[in-house]
């Protein structure tokens, strides 16, 4: 649930653009290039101010996942930009798009080892529990533009949202990173609207830290000079 923001990427063949933060080097290698969902930017951020991660942080708009043919050609288009010369470039995308492993293979990247970003944030084995509770998980970005999906994009009312939801979740879920201040009225809003009570259960970076790094070391080092494709 995320609409576009001025430090994000549009979709279509428009340059990326860095996140705001000095490349840094890995040891004996160019920095890592991360492409990543800008639902997870504030997580990335901060594990690359702390130091965690180093190089270069690049976001596409998170609104891609409602269409995921668009996101597929979005990526393919960000995978052919220069990268820096020797250096690695990881995806922080879980299976968003129909050719998302091709793509890995083909471009020869890194990608996290997960289906999606909330099992990223709290793990896999946390995930699967949530999942048989028959939660539906929000990440802080995508609670604060529920609107955005739910009205906007589905074009769900009240009504037919609740029906949806009832059917097939029993409550919300916020998944609270502890990086800005929990949205308590975007999450009231949201409960009544898709009728499931609400309710927050703090995560840690620490599951996302060792998908990123996994990532990080399973993909090819380019030679110099050469774009990602």
């Amino acid at each position: 649930m995320n609409s576009p923001s001025s430090n994000e990427l549009p979709a279509g063949s428009r340059a990326l653009r860095q996140a705001g933060k000095p490349a840094a080097t890995i040891t004996g290698t160019a920095p890592t290039v991360w492409l990543s969902c800008g639902v997870l930017r504030a997580e990335l951020e901060e594990l690359h101010h702390r130091g965690d991660i180093t190089g270069e942080l690049r976001f596409l708009n998170s609104m891609l996942h409602m269409a995921p043919q668009q996101l597929q050609t979005t990526l393919e288009t960000a995978l052919g930009q220069p990268g820096p010369e020797g250096g690695r470039l990881v995806l922080v995308y879980g299976d968003c798009c129909g050719r998302m492993l091709d793509l890995v293979r083909q471009f020869k990247v890194g990608r996290v080892n997960a289906i999606n970003c909330a099992q990223m944030l709290v793990g896999r084995a946390r995930y699967r529990e949530l999942m048989r509770e028959e939660a539906f998980m929000l990440l802080p970005e995508w609670a604060l533009r529920w609107q955005d999906i739910m009205r906007i994009e589905l074009g769900l009312s009240p009504e037919v949202a609740r029906d949806l939801m009832r059917e097939h979740r029993r409550e919300l879920v916020y998944l609270n990173t502890g990086l800005a201040p929990v949205p308590q009225a975007a999450l009231a809003e949201c409960a009544a609207y898709t009728g499931l009570p609400c309710r927050i259960e703090s995560v840690g970076l620490d599951h996302l830290l060792a998908l990123l790094l996994e990532a990080e070391s399973t993909a090819s080092i380019r030679p110099p000079r050469e774009k990602f494709l």
